[in-house]
Formats: structure tokens, C-alpha cells, sequence
């Protein structure tokens, strides 16, 4: 069984291009080696993620991240077991919502999974889209 947690957070300060390349770089190593998929967006200094793997690699990774001082005021979505990866073939992985282009290829892919009319997943998207649209 699979494990999906769901955050959202604010950062602690303005992050520039550079700041979110790096952690995003960050993130992409550390996911690759606890076999962890997910999304990662940033949009108006708040941090909106999905993760999805092995229950424990999931847990320790939210714990490392709640303790990360870049994030402030994290509040769990959703913390449950799913059936099937949700954003496994998802090639971005991290999306700055600024990018016109990033964000249709995000819309492309939620659209995507919406027809795959798989429950959990459907609630996960109705919360990136959410998430994504807000002003």
C-alpha cells in the first residue's frame, strides 16, 4: 500500500528563483532515493505538496520537512493510504504557478488523472486546483 500525505505551509520569507531552484534540486535527490513521487507548487509565498511512497520513507520525509525552518504555520491536508501512485508519471515534479506554460502542463495532467475517476485522486487534484486558482 502506498502512503499520500498532503500539506500546505507558508515560507518564512520571499523565495527567489535561485532559493526554489536549489530546493527544488534538493527535493528531487532526496525523493529519487526514498523512492518518493509527488508535486511540489509555490505560488505567493506558500508551499502546496504531495507525496506519495513507502509509509515510513513518506512519514520521515513530512517530519524532516515540518522541522525545515522554511516552512512556517504547515497544516496536513490529507494523510491517508491510497491504492496507486498519483503523480508517478508527472514530469515536473515542482511547479512555480508564474509560468503560463507550467501551469497548463499541471491543468493537462490533473485533467488527465480526473478520468481515471479514482477517488482519492480526485480529492487530491480538487485540492491542487484549489490551491493553484486562489488569488
Amino acid at each position: 500500500m502506498i502512503k499520500t500525505i498532503c500539506y500546505i505551509s507558508d515560507s518564512t520569507k520571499p523565495e527567489t528563483l535561485a532559493d526554489l531552484e536549489a530546493l527544488y534540486l534538493q527535493a528531487k535527490a532526496n525523493n529519487h532515493k526514498y523512492n518518493i513521487t509527488g508535486i511540489l507548487i509555490y505560488k505567493n509565498q506558500n508551499f502546496l505538496q504531495v507525496l506519495e511512497g513507502e509509509e515510513n520513507a513518506v512519514n520521515q520525509t513530512y517530519i524532516r520537512i515540518s522541522k525545515d525552518i522554511r516552512h512556517k504555520n504547515i497544516f496536513e491536508i490529507i494523510n491517508t493510504n491510497i491504492e496507486e501512485r498519483i503523480f508517478q508519471d508527472y514530469n515536473f515534479g515542482f511547479t512555480i504557478v508564474d509560468n503560463k506554460k507550467g501551469l497548463q502542463n499541471l491543468n493537462d495532467y490533473l485533467e488527465w488523472l480526473k478520468e481515471a475517476e479514482n477517488r482519492s485522486a480526485n480529492k487530491v487534484i480538487s485540492i491542487v486546483e484549489n490551491f493553484i486558482t486562489k488569488k
